[in-house]
């Protein structure tokens, strides 16, 4: 979306949107399936044949608290904010905030990068997080384009959003 915004155009931006809404159907899910995977399979299979079963509070440990932020958020937002101040107030807030929110959306993934260590990804777990992640990150951008086709080829029906 930071780079749609930048980029410039409300078309830019609203297909930048749905591209990345189109990542973020399945974002609980997939931590989930992870949390669960590193903690069933993985820390098992290192501590030996005879370890003890984790608990699920292992599983709440793992799993990455922003979801759960990324969902309340959207109800509150979607449930409570909108209806109380009406569509059109949440859209002058929106429209208002839109050039900090696109340089914030920029230096939070920029920062993000930044603090990623591939060497360490590689060799923690004989490189299986790595794996993990290159496999899912692939499966990612395989179902976004998979939406952004179905969305914009006009295929099954009219472009959602037409160019500027």
């Amino acid at each position: 979306m930071a780079a749609g915004g930048i980029i410039g155009g409300d078309a830019a931006y609203t297909v930048a949107a749905m591209v990345k809404m189109a990542q973020n159907v399945l974002i609980g899910v997939a931590a989930f399936l992870m949390a669960l995977w590193a903690t069933m399979t993985l820390d098992r299979r290192e501590a030996g044949v005879s370890a003890e079963r984790p608990s699920f509070m292992e599983i709440w440990y793992r799993f990455p608290k922003f979801v759960l932020g990324f969902i309340v958020a959207s109800i509150i937002v979607s449930f409570f904010v909108e209806p109380a101040v009406g569509e059109k107030a949440a859209k002058t807030v929106g429209d208002a905030c839109k050039v900090y929110r696109n340089w914030m959306f920029a230096l939070c993934f920029v920062s993000i990068g930044l603090e990623t260590n591939f060497k360490e990804l590689v060799s923690v777990g004989g490189g299986r997080p790595a794996a993990a992640y290159w496999i899912s990150q692939t499966a990612n951008a395989v179902w976004t384009l998979f939406i952004t086709w179905i969305l914009w080829s006009s295929t099954f029906f009219p472009a959602v959003i037409p160019p500027d």
